[in-house]
């Protein structure tokens, strides 16, 4: 009866209207996308299902408004469509792209909850509307993307169904019964069945089951060993009160780069020893392709390559610990950085308040295995510590980079770098438990986690994913992966590698054809559409195919980026993990990982009372020396606010020092507190910046860039 009902009502939009909602799945360039019309069944799966994408998906047309294209053959090992996917209509004639935002939902099969659209774009040149979903969707899930006639066309005039839309309904194709099926439950509001006039029904994919199953192996098979660092019988603990300084000695950076860092115990107050040591990771990684595979979701995964040494460092706080044991904060270092940069410069602040910290050598960095710590003590005498780094020499190269071996050259780029560095993590901590501390007295049951920037990225994979770590705070942390590279300012070379990737290179700029993007004023501009705007009518040529072509990337990136794991720290913990507590820092206008992907990782880890804000805008207003404050030796791109909780300028500019010590201080209070006590970094903050109210939770999360140091 619903189904006659369905087709009288669809009947009757018939004669409302002449524009119609086109139908063929199957098409990239028609939709609705996404469907199960391109899977195939596949029962090593765990959704049973596995796309499949015909070869017309492949193109990147720049005259065309696909719904996703490029990278197919690795799309199509994957089981179901992106939980953060990119739905794409199109229709016979102009649509009045105001109603669309009312006109176009995603619906769960599951229980019939409606989740609304955004960032929706119009091309009038294909009559294709695009959105993205205003939530993150459940995965391994089936849900319904609807449009109803409440999308207008350019006459005012409501839509009506397509004969091949009303056809399907009709017919004996499985795809077209369950999707018939499916539309006869949907509730007749806020999606009636008598206003759809096209929908197409969909699976999300199995995002965190590979790092799950990579947990589970670690778990089972970390070998309970922490390997000695000294050379030539040097110890691997030192007390710091003997220690003039430290100064590590990377190994493959290059004759003509003095890349070395020299760490003096003035920055390590609070801190009686450092240790050193290495522990052994699973490594999941392939040699020759840098990559991990891809196998069936049903399936175990395999197995990895081997086992390898990772260095670690740790400062111990010169306090004594009342239970005997000390409380370990691990810190996740960002994208180029080194287990001796960053970490070093929060550890004074939480030894002071009794937390060892701890860092480790994560995949791709740290330049050659040869790098070593030369220890010079008080009385002049020398020892030196092995510290393998793990970048890689990149054929043609005649050096390692500071993060080669982590970026790979197109689609996939830092996912299994994160990926591999969270299994990583998942050994070091199974390690500190199977060794009852490693040997230097850390208390299993207090492990912390501190990530910062690409530290927060595989940091989320990681405190999603890992039972025995349950608190952490995350500085600048954003999503997807691929907005950051599309939206930052260090992003954008990557972005356009990528797309340089494509053949054709999908650079409309470069070509002529598109204006410059507002800021970046580079090789593309994909007319990217925040967050809670009205719908954008898109003007700029080639930025469709621009769009789709990220849109596989990002679909990709899934199994292995903050937005798809967020939801689980907390909405909706994984088997086995427990509900965790997190504090989310982030600053105005961060050039590195822009606000809007800040906010879009603390909305999906419901967190948005956890998520502080610090006005740098204000505080750049009190002090303007922050807006020009850059790394020592790099290249001349303002850090701030993105690296304020730790990094060596925090030491050097003492108008920079209260704000990182304010930051620090309340990571602290949160680790020590069980995560229950996320207090204002106003309390802490002093000097010039004392009584200001520069740190706030915002009611309104930002979604615009918020640029200060650079102009549109």
């Amino acid at each position: 009866m619903k189904v006659v009902l369905l087709l009288a009502a669809l009947a009757s939009c018939l004669s409302a209207a002449q524009t119609t909602a086109l139908y063929n799945p199957g098409s990239p360039t028609t939709g609705p996308f996404p469907a199960n019309a391109l899977t195939v069944a596949d029962a090593t799966q765990q959704t049973g299902i596995r796309i499949n994408l015909p070869e017309s998906f492949e193109t990147c047309d720049v005259s065309t408004a696909p719904s996703v294209c490029s990278n197919t053959a690795l799309l199509n090992q994957l089981d179901g469509f992106s939980v953060n996917p990119r739905v794409a209509a199109c229709f016979s004639g102009p649509v009045n792209a105001s109603t669309l935002s009312s006109g176009m939902q995603i619906v769960a099969v599951s229980n019939n909850a409606a989740v609304s659209l955004n960032q929706i774009i119009f091309d009038p040149t294909t009559n294709c509307a695009f959105a993205k979903p205003n939530q993150v969707l459940n995965q391994q899930s089936q849900y319904l993307f609807v449009v109803t006639d409440s999308v207008h066309d350019s006459s005012g005039k409501k839509l009506k169904a397509s004969d091949a839309f009303t056809d399907c309904l009709q017919s004996s194709d499985p795809y077209c019964q369950t999707l018939a099926a499916a539309l006869q439950q949907v509730p007749q509001h806020p999606a009636s069945t008598a206003r759809i006039v096209t929908a197409s029904l969909f699976t999300t994919m199995s995002a965190t089951s590979w790092l799950q199953n990579a947990r589970a192996f670690a778990d089972a098979n970390q070998p309970p060993v922490v390997l000695p660092a000294g050379l030539n019988g040097a110890p691997s603990v030192y007390n710091l009160s003997s220690v003039q300084s430290m100064t590590w000695a990377p190994q493959g950076s290059g004759d003509d780069v003095d890349n070395s860092e020299t760490i003096t115990p003035s920055v390590l107050t609070g801190v009686g020893q450092v240790a050193f040591g290495m522990f052994l990771t699973p490594l999941f990684l392939d040699p020759t392709s840098g990559s991990i595979l891809t196998t069936p979701t049903a399936q175990p995964i395999s197995a990895p390559t081997a086992y390898i040494p990772v260095s670690f460092h740790l400062f111990l706080p010169s306090l004594g610990s009342g239970s005997g044991k000390y409380p370990v904060a691990i810190y996740g270092h960002g994208l180029g950085d080194n287990q001796f940069g960053a970490p070093t410069y929060i550890a004074s602040t939480l030894a002071q308040m009794g937390i060892a910290t701890l860092a480790i050598e994560i995949t791709g960095h740290g330049y050659g295995q040869g790098g070593v710590v030369n220890i010079t003590g008080t009385n002049g005498s020398v020892q030196t510590v092995s510290t393998p780094g793990r970048g890689i020499l990149i054929p043609g190269n005649s050096s390692i980079g500071p993060s080669d071996g982590c970026i790979l050259p197109g689609a996939l780029a830092v996912r299994d770098c994160g990926r591999q560095t969270a299994v990583d993590l998942f050994a070091l901590v199974q390690t500190i438990r199977e060794t009852g501390g490693l040997g230097y007295g850390l208390d299993p049951s207090r492990i912390y986690y501190v990530g910062q920037s690409f530290g927060a990225t595989y940091g989320t994979l990681f405190h999603a994913t890992e039972a025995n770590e349950r608190i952490a705070t995350m500085s600048g942390a954003g999503g997807s992966s691929v907005d950051v590279a599309r939206l930052a300012i260090t992003g954008r070379p990557l972005a356009i590698e990528y797309l340089s990737s494509i053949s054709p290179a999908l650079l409309n700029v470069d070509a002529g054809i598109a204006p410059p993007e507002a800021y970046f004023h580079d090789d593309f501009n994909d007319n990217y559409v925040y967050r809670n705007l009205p719908p954008v009518t898109n003007s700029i040529a080639g930025a469709m195919a621009i769009q789709a072509a990220f849109e596989a990337a990002d679909w990709l990136g899934m199994v292995g980026d903050p937005l798809s794991f967020a939801p689980h720290l907390q909405t909706s913990p994984l088997s086995g993990v427990p509900q965790k507590a997190t504090l989310f820092q982030y600053g105005y206008g961060d050039l590195e990982v822009p606000n809007s992907t800040e906010s879009a990782v603390i909305a999906a880890a419901n967190a948005q009372s956890n998520g502080w804000f610090f006005r740098f805008d204000k505080a750049s207003q009190i002090d303007p020396r922050l807006l020009p404050v850059t790394m020592p030796g790099a290249a001349p791109l303002p850090i701030l606010p993105h690296r304020i909780l730790s990094n060596p300028t925090i030491f050097e500019y003492p108008y920079e020092t209260p704000l990182s010590i304010a930051n620090q201080a309340q990571a602290s209070v949160f680790f020590l507190s069980g995560g229950l006590l996320a207090l204002d970094p106003d309390l802490f903050v002093t000097g010039e910046y004392a009584g200001n109210n520069l740190f706030q939770v915002p009611s309104v999360l930002p979604t615009q860039l918020n640029f200060l140091q650079i102009a549109p």
